[in-house]
């Protein structure tokens, strides 16, 4: 089992999101002693946003026009990989807190470039497994921050449904971890 664990929150040890993403993977390679864990920090090493003539690219819509340098062709070819590492993986775990009512911005970069890549090569995945780890907003008061939360989580569910992960699971990290983690992976 291939499982790719992504982590975005800048709040490094004390977010929730990373406590539960981890123990998410504690848990999976505990019941799969064969399972392979590529992990990739969003925060620790962030990716740069993506430009107007780096989505051509990786879109394939590219205006020969444009000359092509090798700081786009790097930024192409990276693309490419992340798209690899999302496309290998049977399971991605992936921690996605809500940041000032949004993803983070490094969680967004990595995004725009999966989805651009995904639309373009046409592959759906509908053997991966997104386990989804939503946190944030626990300031708002209890409605405000389910409305809100709703909506973060419908989002992030829409753009994976469009690249065509249908097994989605998500989980609302809270600050204290429960004991066991179940997952259905």
């Amino acid at each position: 089992m291939n499982i790719l664990h992504i982590d975005s929150c800048a709040l490094g040890d004390n977010s929730a999101s990373r406590q539960t993403t981890a123990a998410a993977i504690a848990a999976l390679t505990a019941a799969n002693e064969q399972a392979i864990v590529l992990y990739r920090d969003l925060a620790a090493a962030p990716l740069s946003h993506a430009s107007g003539p780096l989505l051509q690219v990786i879109s394939q819509r590219w205006d020969a026009d444009i000359p092509m340098n090798a700081e786009l062709r790097a930024e192409a070819l990276q693309s490419a990989s992340l798209l690899q590492e999302f496309q290998d993986a049977d399971v991605v775990v992936l921690g996605a807190p809500m940041h000032n009512f949004s993803i983070p911005s490094t969680l967004k970069a990595w995004l725009d470039r999966l989805l651009e890549l995904q639309i373009a090569a046409g592959t759906p995945h509908a053997d991966l497994h997104l386990l989804l780890v939503t946190s944030g907003c626990a300031i708002m008061g209890v409605q405000a921050e389910e409305q809100l939360m709703d909506n973060h989580e419908a989002q992030l569910k829409a753009a994976f449904e469009f690249i065509g992960v249908n097994r989605l699971t998500t989980v609302r990290a809270v600050a204290d971890l429960p004991p066991a983690l179940q997952l259905a992976a």
